[in-house]
């Protein structure tokens, strides 16, 4: 009887099988992806597969880019997922789908080869410009993306703001929010509480150095704060240069201007360069006074949810992804338009010369986190969107 019992048990748990990029590289989607499936794999009820489609080169240069390595990553993942898809019978595939003609092209056909299996299909976008970049797409590329997205079941986007990007293709019962979450995995102590220096106010920048990123956006305006600012502060920027397909700068071209502002900026900006260590970035972010992400393209930042869990306000874009459904304006932050330089330099401003705003903000922050997300919330809305599929 016990026997059977297991073999119940067993046969009742949903199989799902991950498509999508592990690190390396690094960046927001890998990490989440490589998080979540951690997290999946603890679920009794759940039993997890995996088709990792990274070509596991650490340079962010490589990421959508039609080149041998890739389409050589792009085959083997296919042959993987057809293993999968024969001999495993997984209830749902997972796709978390790109927002470039190439990677889009290898997701289209990973999505067509799950719908002749009678998989169930559920995509997740993690940024916001899907339904742009469909729209600025070839009339042959349209009828492709079409054609994927008859045999999509459900689509993921990361908040409210966004669900009419699939409302094209998709029913609305058929579009679910689920925001990002982010966990610290190394066992050491992890309460931020580590602001009380009052003799200089510590700014920090964390994230890729893309200029799409706002990084120069950042370094301009704090050429203003420079000016402006009555208390001391410090700037740390930690990220990696790579080159932004966004505004054809190569990465020499980044690096010569980064250094130029490094150089005419002087000792009140500091840079780290990447930090890859959790516990190195939890420390940065512990010692961090105020956040500062001004970025042009987003869907709801790793960054941002990480200095949210260590109390820090944030500064960041109004009206990028769903930015501001998490960082409340005048709340647990400061929204400006992006690439608007004075108005990042006068809430930088605003909040080195008023402590009691920022420890207030820096509050809200980490309880908004708290309450929003962890991975305990996070995996819960995961399981109830399986279920509903």
């Amino acid at each position: 009887m016990l026997k059977m019992q297991l073999r119940v048990m067993e046969y009742s748990k949903i199989k799902i099988l991950i498509v999508g990029s592990f690190p390396p590289p690094y960046h927001g989607s890998s990490i989440y992806l490589d998080k979540l499936r951690k997290k999946l794999i603890q679920e009794k009820d759940l039993e997890i597969f995996v088709v990792d489609t990274s070509d596991k080169r650490d340079d962010l240069t490589n990421l959508g880019r039609f080149d041998f390595a890739n389409v050589y990553a792009g085959l083997r993942s296919l042959f993987k997922l057809i293993y999968y898809l024969i001999f495993v019978r997984p209830d749902v595939v997972y796709i978390p789908i790109s927002q470039n003609h190439w990677a889009y092209f290898r997701d289209g056909l990973f999505i067509l080869i799950s719908g002749v299996f009678k998989a169930k299909i559920l995509i997740h976008l993690h940024g916001s410009y899907f339904l742009k970049f469909y729209e600025e797409s070839s009339l042959l590329y349209q009828k492709f993306i079409d054609l994927t997205m008859k045999r999509v079941d459900g689509a993921i986007v990361l908040g409210e703001k966004l669900k009419y990007i699939f409302e094209k293709w998709l029913s609305t019962d058929k579009i679910f929010v689920l925001p990002n979450f982010i966990e610290w995995e190394f066992n050491e102590d992890k309460n931020c509480s580590a602001k009380n220096d009052t003799s200089v106010v510590r700014i920090t920048y964390l994230g890729n150095l893309y200029e799409s990123k706002g990084i120069f956006d950042l370094l301009e305006a704090i050429k203003i704060v420079k000016e402006n600012a009555r208390n001391k502060f410090i700037v740390n920027i930690a990220g990696k240069f790579s080159k932004d397909s966004s505004t054809g700068l190569s990465l020499r071209e980044h690096e010569i201007r980064f250094g130029n502002y490094l150089k005419e900026l002087g000792d009140v900006v500091n840079y780290i360069a990447e930090i890859k260590e959790e516990k190195d970035k939890f420390e940065l972010l512990k010692n961090t006074d105020i956040f500062v992400f001004p970025s042009w393209f987003e869907g709801q930042p790793l960054v941002i949810l990480e200095a949210m869990s260590c109390g820090c306000p944030v500064i960041s874009t109004k009206d990028v992804g769903v930015i501001d459904e998490t960082v409340i304006d005048g709340i647990n932050g400061l929204l400006v338009e992006k690439r608007n330089i004075k108005q990042l330099a006068d809430a930088i401003i605003k909040l080195i010369q008023d402590r009691g705003l920022r420890m207030k903000m820096g509050e809200e922050s980490k309880k908004r986190f708290y309450e929003l997300y962890t991975p305990e919330k996070h995996i819960k809305k995961f399981k109830e969107i399986l279920k509903e599929l």
